[in-house]
């Protein structure tokens, strides 16, 4: 192997490593039945009658998605397998069915796997998944679950990353930056915070919610022009959508939705919560584009499955605008920081 930092993975970076390596499928990497290939969520496969399966996998890895301490089988369980069904139902699609695959040491203890299971069959019940099946593997490095899931969805109803035009507003579900809060918290545990605070923070981040019901009521209205979960972070995905559009998005800092309970840690410990909101990752919250017009119906659909709320935190704009941030003090070029699996932590979550 070559000691030039190019000419390795760490080098090279998640996302260029994923072009790379598409690059090389050629036309095996899209078949006649095939919508969507790599680069969206998940792929889509025409099913016939006017529907598609959505499929995608996701590998949750000990000391990297959860901590190598301390975490409980329960939550890497519901973490690996919600993270999935966060993908699938991103793009309107109901989750149906999964895979589970576990990399295991001879020294992991039985009852950390049986959580594990415990923590998937919680999560698979509450949305109807069937578990059909998986691997297990001997391991002598960190124990992971890696999950493959089926969903399907009406194709009219398909919501891809693809499809934002200039004027559309930026919208996003729930709440920003809980999860890199409850990150720090986990990181950090000689902060002291009230009880509730702390168990919404650090569940954020190790027990994530999956937007299901949102996301299938939105992709209903075929209002939305695109959508994707954010799990690499607003300004990643903005990113992500903009790349795969051809336009540009000014972000509204003034309209970035940040919990109570994520404000009261940031006083505490002296952070701009705006940064868990831009640049933390893994909230699994719904981020879509659509015509200004159609906002009250799509905030109404939100609330009607469960209380939730849509917020407008931007603007899509023409390619030649670029990212941009709209602050207190007028626009500024947009910082892109987001989960890379390759890069330095201080891009992480």
């Amino acid at each position: 192997m070559s000691g030039d930092a190019k000419d390795t993975a760490g080098g090279y970076g998640e996302f260029a490593l994923i072009d790379r390596l598409r690059s090389i499928l050629t036309s095996s990497a899209k078949g006649p039945d095939v919508i969507v290939g790599i680069g969206d969520d998940a792929a889509v496969i025409d099913a016939g009658g006017g529907k598609c399966w959505v499929i995608s996998c996701d590998v949750q890895v000990q000391g990297t998605h959860f901590p190598a301490e301390g975490a409980s089988g329960f939550s890497v369980g519901h973490k690996g397998l919600a993270v999935n069904i966060s993908d699938v139902a991103s793009m309107g699609a109901r989750p149906l069915y999964a895979l589970i695959s576990l990399g295991v040491s001879d020294a992991t203890p039985l009852a950390f796997l049986d959580e594990v299971y415990e923590g998937i069959n919680a999560k698979a019940a509450r949305w109807g998944i069937a578990v059909v099946g998986g691997n297990v593997t001997r391991t002598e490095g960190p124990f992971f679950i890696d999950v493959f899931i089926a969903g399907e969805v009406e194709r009219e109803n398909l919501l891809l990353r693809s499809g934002a035009r200039v004027g559309d507003q930026i919208l996003v579900t729930g709440n920003l930056g809980n999860s890199a809060a409850g990150l720090y918290l986990l990181t950090h545990p000689e902060v002291k915070i009230g009880f509730e605070t702390n168990t919404v923070l650090t569940h954020a981040h190790l027990r994530p919610q999956p937007r299901v019901e949102e996301a299938q009521a939105i992709s209903a209205l075929r209002l939305a022009t695109a959508m994707m979960d954010i799990s690499d972070a607003l300004t990643g995905d903005i990113n992500h959508i903009c790349e795969a559009s051809g336009v540009g998005a000014v972000v509204w800092e003034h309209g970035l939705p940040i919990s109570t309970p994520a404000l009261n840690l940031a006083s505490i410990v002296q952070i701009d919560p705006k940064e868990w909101a831009l640049y933390g990752g893994e909230d699994y919250q719904l981020l879509l584009t659509a015509p200004l017009s159609a906002v009250p119906a799509l905030q109404e659909a939100v609330r009607s499955v469960g209380g939730g709320t849509l917020s407008p935190v931007g603007e899509i704009l023409s390619a030649s605008e670029g990212l941009l941030l709209q602050t207190r003090s007028g626009r500024v070029p947009l910082e892109v920081k987001s989960w890379d699996h390759f890069r330095e932590p201080e891009a992480e979550s």
